[in-house]
């Protein structure tokens, strides 16, 4: 009998902490600096259409996000179950787990397409879209539907990727997709090279195109290279258990990332009482705001896999050392972004619009805001290091702390009472105290593991 192909794992629990995640961090911060490039060089494009478009896309990108995060949220859970196994080196538990998430996985994001399109105009009225922008952001998601699949297949079989320790390739396949995306945007929004001008719904287009490629490109490595696919009845017969398990940490993630979107799309209902140009320059600064993020998403994504397998080997003082790694970065590091932010507010705001009203608005958000982006990072590694081990709920209440109990009323109020300007600075606020809940909460959570 042959024997079984093993799929490729880098042990984490041995070797200097720090060295672990900046290698696993690295390609990470490349590969979503890309991915999240998608939005940027859209925006940059759309926004040479008109500021409808613009206020457009302000709109879709909160319906696009609330799908992004149920794959993250997905992506946590068997992230979790999947490193753990990799600690305790079970092959078969790998294969089983990951098969029948990616099948889950396939369902999930087919729902998605369906519901999406039945629902395209009831969904954005109540998002506060006027009968001028309404028929861009049909134009536009009617191709978009199509993509879930093409968008949670992937960061679902990237979370693999991420269990066993790998973020390399993962980094470098979202690379090619930015890069296949901004070459396809200008290419069908202006119709150059002899390609029909498809305007607003080209850019749907590129990102569609582009999607697909990543999506059998990932497929490819998981069966090939890393042997986790494998379709036996024996395998898919333990579908519901596997699911059980990932859906564990899965629904509670899922809730977690759901829960920012959604108050999102809420918060952007609510500022379109400002007007539209307040929405086109919420927009444009949380675009910005992505990718100033972006190392913080990173290392996000890679402390879950560090804390999985080391929790899996009992390795307590290495999951004790990640998390003040982890805290001092995110403090030095969101410090900086707001001092270079604060410096370079308009010239980022203009490169997508002239308009005085928006180029304002965004300046305002950038001087703001950054404030707290040292606490907001610290938040999204907290809430990944709860999933991690096999804790999500406090993740939920630290999300909801500051989204629905702190975010969404002080908001609401200040639309009400006062300028945007205050609205931005209540966000500022609610992102400092839930990290500051959050790094005692997981300080507590470890000492009671060790305690077990």
């Amino acid at each position: 009998m042959a024997k079984e192909k093993q799929s490729p794992r880098v042990d984490l629990t041995v070797g200097p902490v720090h060295h672990h995640l900046i290698r696993m961090a690295l390609p990470m911060a490349l590969g979503l600096l890309a991915s999240m490039s998608f939005t940027f060089v859209d925006l940059y494009y759309i926004g040479m259409l008109g500021k409808d478009e613009l206020a457009a896309m302000g709109f879709i990108v909160r319906m696009v996000m609330i799908i992004i995060s149920a794959s993250i949220g997905l992506s946590a859970g068997i992230s979790s179950v999947l490193a753990r196994a990799a600690g305790n080196k079970d092959q078969n538990e790998i294969k089983t787990l990951a098969t029948n998430t990616l099948l889950f996985t396939v369902i999930l994001s087919l729902t998605f397409t369906v519901i999406g399109l039945l629902t395209i105009d009831p969904l954005f009225r109540v998002m506060g879209a006027d009968d001028n922008i309404l028929p861009l952001i049909r134009e536009y998601v009617t191709i978009w539907y199509f993509s879930p699949l093409f968008i949670m297949v992937p960061m679902t079989g990237g979370s693999v990727m991420r269990a066993l320790g790998d973020t390399g390739l993962q980094g470098k396949l979202m690379l090619y997709s930015a890069i296949a995306n901004a070459v396809l945007d200008p290419i069908l929004i202006f119709g150059l090279f002899g390609f029909p001008e498809l305007g607003f719904s080209g850019a749907a287009w590129a990102s569609l195109i582009t999607r697909f490629i990543s999506f059998s490109a990932i497929l490819y490595y998981l069966t090939f290279r890393f042997h986790v696919i494998c379709l036996r009845p024996e395998t898919l017969s333990k579908f519901i258990v596997s699911i059980k398990r990932t859906l564990h940490v899965g629904i509670p993630a899922t809730a977690t990332n759901m829960i920012i979107p959604i108050v999102a799309a809420v918060i952007i209902s609510i500022i379109a009482r400002y007007g539209n140009d307040a929405v086109a320059a919420t927009n444009v600064a949380t675009t910005i705001e992505a990718l100033s993020l972006v190392l913080f998403f990173a290392l996000s994504s890679v402390v879950g896999p560090f804390l999985g397998q080391n929790l899996g080997a009992g390795n307590f003082a290495r999951i004790e050392e990640c998390i003040k790694i982890t805290t001092i970065f995110c403090l030095v590091w969101g410090g900086l972004m707001a001092i270079l932010l604060a410096l370079l507010a308009t010239t980022m705001a203009t490169l997508f619009t002239d308009e005085p009203g928006i180029v304002k608005i965004t300046t305002s958000y950038l001087l703001i805001v950054p404030i707290s982006y040292g606490l907001y990072g610290l938040v999204m590694s907290v809430n990944a290091m709860f999933n991690s081990i096999g804790k999500p709920v406090p993740g939920v209440f630290i999300s909801t702390l500051r989204v629905f109990v702190l975010q969404l009323p002080l908001v609401y109020i200040a639309a009400q009472f006062y300028s945007l300007e205050i609205a931005f600075m209540f966000i500022s606020i609610s992102n400092i105290i839930a990290g500051i809940v959050g790094y005692f909460w997981i300080k507590k959570a470890l000492s009671e593991l060790k305690t077990l």
